[in-house]
């Protein structure tokens, strides 16, 4: 996550007008893939970031992670993806030695995330580089800045404009210098973590790299407009394609068959601004593997503490960029970051609008954070709070919970065509051509307890025609099974009359 709490005082003269700037994949439409299941159904992935807090915890681990938490995460909230943060200094703190007591507590936290069904992203994350600035990511010892300043800003993601800071990630990304020793050990770090979890039934792949920032050519002016032949695009072309295609065709030797994920350059793209990425190649003798996993924070918004509908012009600009991109790369899609604060103005316009785009797009997404709000450190961008903080019992909701959790397909045993949630009028739809190779039904959960407490009803599955459901109040999970039909399904839930 990164917001830019302070930046204002850096814009100077720019403009109001510049921060608005206007199983396989298989294409649904051109330029729309998805990832599968073992049983050949979509997967449409909800969920959180998990957590935070495992930035500042001295193991590197979430500290509000808990089996309570997780059957929580899964059957009041109906989420079934964690993006699950690790660190390379936790992996690696001694060059060339791996963590293995670290690696066991990673793996508990999976075996937590598996009972109940939840499927995981690795997220290697990083802010700021390294936690020799002050943030988090990279071990002390890959820290080669060659001896510039370093002063913490009054924002945090301020730190990311100084000089020591910037040719961290300056040298890190130049293979050609005097500094191949970084991405080599980077990349043997992840394969390290392949190793030890790509046979685990919860890990579905891997996040390369949290918000990369591409070192001197972050510049202000291109966080709001980035140009095609600026130093970001230049960046994005060659220094980052290269190094993402090393980190995949190494990744590769460990993990066969894993999904890997990569981001785009830090700050510009989440705030709608385009990537320039090359065509990344999978080595993989099968169908590609790689999903593209941008993250979505407006500037306008954080800046002024509220969502100028009509003005802010970041999802419209995410939208059109992100499916020009995936389509170029032929990629699913999940948004591996978004959130923002509860309290700020239209906060809940916000949440429908990036929901509404989700749905519009058909892709998966991992709200931040997971963490709890907390009396002696408040965050409004959190959706829940421990009862009893000191014993982490009970766990209680925050208004935007009601928000966030929503109806949704998680497994489509077929093509999805489009699916939507309309909050106001509490009405599902999804439609989509059934796959003689999904065996298994469509999955949609559905909050009964917290969105239909006088019940709902199901149109569209007409049992004359093959069609039957069954429900999992357990669960809150909907299973539709379309009974061997191949023309096209449009299902329908809405509250009970």
């Amino acid at each position: 996550m990164y917001r830019f709490a302070c930046l204002i005082v850096l814009l100077g003269g720019i403009s109001l007008a510049a921060c608005s700037s206007s199983a396989p994949a298989e294409p649904v439409e051109e330029g729309t893939y998805f990832i599968r299941d073992d049983d050949g159904r979509v997967l449409i992935l909800h969920g959180m970031n998990v957590m935070g807090s495992a930035k500042g915890d001295p193991g590197h681990v979430p500290v509000d992670i808990t089996p309570e938490y997780i059957q929580h995460y899964g059957r009041e909230w109906g989420f079934n993806f964690a993006r699950y943060l690790i660190l390379w200094d936790g992996v690696e703190p001694t060059l060339g030695e791996y963590d293995d007591e670290y690696l066991d507590a990673t793996e508990e936290r999976l075996d937590w995330l598996w009972d109940e069904g939840i499927f995981v992203m690795l997220d290697m994350h990083q802010d700021v580089y390294s936690a020799y600035f002050g943030h988090n990511g990279a071990p002390e010892w890959a820290v080669e800045d060659d001896g510039l300043p370093f002063e913490n800003q009054p924002s945090w993601d301020q730190d990311y404009f100084q000089p020591g800071v910037m040719r961290a990630f300056d040298n890190f990304w130049n293979y050609e210098g005097p500094y191949p020793y970084l991405q080599d050990h980077y990349a043997d770090a992840w394969a390290t973590v392949v190793e030890r979890f790509k046979d685990h039934p919860a890990v579905i792949g891997y996040d390369l790299m949290n918000e990369p920032s591409p070192g001197e050519a972050l510049l202000l002016d291109e966080i709001f407009l980035t140009p095609s032949d600026g130093p970001a695009a230049d960046f994005d072309r060659t220094r980052f394609t290269e190094f993402y295609q090393r980190m995949i065709d190494r990744t590769r030797q460990a993990d066969p068959d894993g999904w890997i994920f990569y981001e785009p350059r830090y700050a510009g793209p989440a705030n709608g601004q385009p990537s320039y990425i090359g065509k990344l190649n999978d080595p993989r003798s099968d169908e590609a593997r790689i999903a593209y996993a941008p993250h979505l924070y407006s500037v306008m918004m954080e800046l002024f503490r509220g969502y100028e509908v009509g003005d802010d012009n970041t999802l419209v600009n995410w939208e059109m960029n992100r499916a020009s991109e995936v389509a170029a790369q032929r990629a699913p899609i999940v948004l591996g970051e978004w959130g923002f604060d509860w309290t700020w103005g239209n906060a809940p316009v916000f949440m429908d609008d990036v929901n509404e785009m989700a749905d519009r797009m058909m892709l998966s997404w991992a709200y931040w954070p997971g963490d709890p709000n907390r009396s002696d450190s408040p965050n409004g961008w959190s959706i829940w709070d421990w009862e009893n903080s000191d014993d982490k019992d009970g766990i209680v909701d925050r208004p935007a919970a009601d928000a966030l959790v929503r109806v949704y397909p998680q497994r489509v045993a077929g093509i999805p065509r489009s699916f939507l949630y309309e909050p106001a009028m509490r009405v599902f739809e999804l439609s989509f051509d059934p796959s003689p190779s999904a065996t298994t039904p469509t999955e949609i959960f559905i909050p009964e307890r917290r969105h239909y407490p006088s019940g709902w009803m199901l149109t569209g599955c007409d049992e004359a025609e093959g069609c039957t459901s069954t429900w999992d109040a357990d669960r809150e999970i909907l299973r539709v099974d379309t009974g061997g039909r191949t023309d096209r399904v449009e299902l329908t839930i809405s509250p009970a009359p």
